[in-house]
Formats: structure tokens, sequence, C-alpha cells
């Protein structure tokens, strides 16, 4: 009976010594990002100079160092600079020199299907009636992708499924061509400085459902064009002194 016992206590020993020998649970480690490497929704953003234009419901801003147009979120503190902008008094549409802390983000486009960078307003600093910012690069008139943009001040918006409408000035043989929203066009243009005209325009002959609009007030700005601008990487076209079309520099 002695030896039985013996056995079963040297049972329980072995037992509670292979039960110490087994692997501990590692303590759970807290992996929560340092707040000074997390990227902050709210952190301030960059001091950025440029003109600021609001209509129908769209606001731009065109930054003073590239040129470039951004859409203006209308979230945080663009309230502030509509608002700024409605009170300087200049005309619906115009542009007004702004100066602000911002951000560039991707959010949703107005159209909804696809992301875009944006210009998130952190704060407005001033605005500057009468002043302009000259960017210091320049797109080119000729062999440049000039993608429409907008129509007498109307922003141009492409279909789904439809391709952009588009304006490339060759400078080979002074031909012009692009797609104008429904059909591909083409003729002659004649430059001399800032003058601009366009001759001898021909189409091809598609209907469409979408784009007929954008395409008949497209190519009949082309024939009343009598100059052209560009400022940056954006184009407008004149007749005279009213504005027709309004341009970006695409780089393919």
């Amino acid at each position: 009976m002695q030896r039985s016992l013996l056995i079963t206590v040297v049972s329980m020993l072995f037992a509670l010594s292979l039960s110490a020998c087994a692997k501990q649970p590692e303590p759970v480690v807290n992996e929560t990002v340092p707040a000074d490497d997390a990227v902050q929704s709210d952190s301030p953003g960059m001091a950025l100079e440029g003109m600021f234009r609001y209509m129908a419901d769209a606001a731009l801003f065109r930054d003073c160092r590239s040129g470039k147009a951004f859409p203006v979120a209308m979230e945080a503190k663009y309230i502030d600079l509509e608002r700024a902008y409605l009170e300087s008094r200049v005309e619906a549409g115009s542009e007004v020199m702004v100066r602000l802390q911002g951000r560039y983000l991707e959010r949703m486009g107005m159209e909804g299907d696809q992301m875009e960078v944006q210009l998130i307003v952190d704060e407005v600093k001033e605005i500057l009636p009468g002043e302009v910012c000259e960017p210091v690069d320049h797109a080119n008139l000729f062999d440049t992708y000039w993608k429409l943009l907008d129509l007498q001040g109307e922003p141009v918006v492409t279909p789904e499924s439809m391709r952009e409408a588009h304006l490339i000035l060759a400078s080979s043989e002074a031909r012009a061509h692009g797609f104008s929203g429904c059909n591909n066009f083409f003729g002659g243009y004649k430059s001399d400085g800032d003058s601009l005209s366009f001759s001898a325009m021909g189409a091809t002959m598609m209907a469409c459902a979408e784009g007929m609009e954008t395409e008949q007030a497209f190519l009949k700005a082309l024939g009343e064009t009598t100059r052209a601008t560009i400022s940056g990487q954006f184009m407008e076209l004149y007749t005279d002194d009213l504005l027709l079309a309004r341009f970006e520099a695409v780089y393919l």
C-alpha cells in the first residue's frame, strides 16, 4: 500500500512539473500608434496663395506656385472663404487672390464615382481683390492636349462612358483637331501673338444621346474665337473681351 501511495505522489509531482514548464501566454501589447506619428485630420495645413472663384455651387482654387486648379472641399473652414469671397464684391465667377492655410487631400468628386485631390481650407488669412499671381511655368499653345473645363462660365461635365471634350493645335500643319462631346472635329487655325482664329471646321456625323449640347456650344465657341490667353496650365478663348471657353493642359 505504501508503494501504491508513493507512485501516486510521484505521478502528481510529475504532472505539476509539466504544467510549470508549459509556455505561458504572452502579455497583450498595446500597439496604438503614438500621437506624434499619427496623421491628424485636424493638423494645420501649409501656407498657400492662389486665385479663388465660386460659381454655381462650384469652388476652385488655382495655386500660384503651379497654376494648377483644385476643387475646394466644402468642409472645415470653407464657409469662411466663401463668405470672404462674396464680401469682396467681385463679379460672380471671377477670380480673387487669397492667402490661406490648407491641405490637399483626396475626396470623392462631385460626380460621386471617383476620388480627386481637393483643397481643404484650415484658415483664411487674407483676401486681396485686384491682385493676381503669375505662375512660373506656362503651357505651350501648340501640341498640347487642352481639356475643356467650361463654356462661358458653365462647367463642362463629361457623361459617364464618354470621352472628355478637348482641343489640340498641331504645330506642324497649323491644323486643329479634338473631340467636341460626341464627334471628332478638325480644321485649320491662324495664330499671331495673342490672336487666334479657327477656319474650315468639320466633324464626324455621329448622333449621341448625351454630349450634343456641349458639342454645339464648343464648336460655336471655336468659330467665334479671336484671341487666346495662357496662364500657367490654363488657356482661355475670347471673342474680343468676352470669355468663351476655358481649358486645362493635360500631359498624357
